[in-house]
């Protein structure tokens, strides 16, 4: 008897939790209203030109665009849409005399991907993989540019897409991940970096492990970006580091990529539902144009696209070329 007057704290602090643990359950965020919104946001943001800015109502970006198709097309929104074939004429009106876009190797394997997604132009797909083939260093690295030293992040680019559209005895993709292979971080011998002299970080690793996955054992590799997880589920620059919605979104395709037996992608796409604005944006800083976290297009459609992660192979005929 003693303890009676307790009884009331208890009875209260017990309805307190169930009202918290049902409030949580209501308001939790589902995947499809995480689709919805982001595809919202993204949807309200085209140009009258039929392409996408970095930032709202900015100039149409070529690479912004050809990455919030993507995110579109995997949707399943067809070529047929109205809001489609005008960034996909966006597109093409882009593509330089030389067949690239923009002159730059990242920029034009993101494109083809787009267009072959979209069904649209063969042979403005092929005058883009032809420049790429010419691009591509005697090392089978890719720069930025024609000419240009073999950079990670670039080499990487191209053959994560390259993956998708030719068959892993491609001659340019087994060259480039031979290259990547030996460009492995002698600091800790688990990762790859951004810069030479700099630890692993979660950006050139994820990039890296995309591209080289078919081609190479890389077990090791991807328990040590796993380890870069953060507590809430997200993955930073590197260990230490807040986690960042696009850099998350990175890893998340990677894992699936490399066919991760575990479930860490969800609990990464569970951090990108709780970091969503209400727009449906994604703030990251990772855009190399941005000098301060801000919402932007090109981040939200990596968000959309790691969500879509698991289903992006069976957009992808067969290989179409050995």
């Amino acid at each position: 008897m003693k303890f009676s007057k307790c009884y009331p704290f208890i009875s209260l602090m017990l309805v307190v939790t169930v009202f918290l643990c049902s409030a949580s359950f209501i308001f939790a965020k589902t995947t499809r209203e995480t689709i919805e919104l982001a595809e919202n946001y993204l949807l309200s943001n085209q140009n009258r030109d039929g392409g996408w800015p970095l930032l709202p109502g900015e100039d149409s970006d070529v690479e912004v665009t050809a990455l919030v198709m993507q995110a579109l097309l995997l949707q399943g929104h067809g070529s047929g849409w109205t809001v489609i074939n005008r960034g996909m004429d966006f597109l093409i009106k882009k593509q330089r005399s030389d067949g690239s876009w923009s002159g730059n190797t990242a920029h034009t394997i993101f494109v083809v991907i787009t267009l072959h997604l979209g069904q649209r132009d063969p042979d403005v797909r092929e005058k883009g993989l032809t420049w790429l083939s010419e691009a591509q260093n005697g090392d089978g690295s890719w720069g930025k540019q024609f000419n240009q030293p073999g950079n990670v992040l670039y080499t990487s680019a191209v053959i994560s897409g390259l993956r998708y559209l030719v068959t892993p005895r491609y001659s340019p993709v087994t060259k480039a991940s031979d290259w990547l292979a030996e460009q492995i971080n002698p600091i800790d011998g688990y990762g790859w970096s951004m810069k030479r002299g700099t630890k692993s970080d979660v950006i050139a690793t994820s990039w890296v492990l995309q591209g080289i996955s078919l081609m190479y054992d890389i077990n090791v590799q991807l328990a040590w970006l796993k380890q870069q997880q953060n507590e809430d589920n997200g993955f930073p620059l590197v260990k230490g580091k807040p986690s960042d919605p696009e850099i998350t979104a990175y890893a998340v395709l990677a894992l699936v990529a490399c066919q991760d037996q575990l479930n860490t992608d969800k609990l990464a796409i569970g951090y990108l539902k709780n970091m969503q604005k209400e727009d449906g944006s994604f703030v990251s800083q990772t855009p190399i144009e941005l000098d301060t976290p801000k919402s932007n297009l090109q981040t939200t459609s990596f968000a959309l696209l790691a969500v879509h992660a698991r289903n992006i192979k069976k957009n992808f005929s067969s290989g179409l070329s050995e």
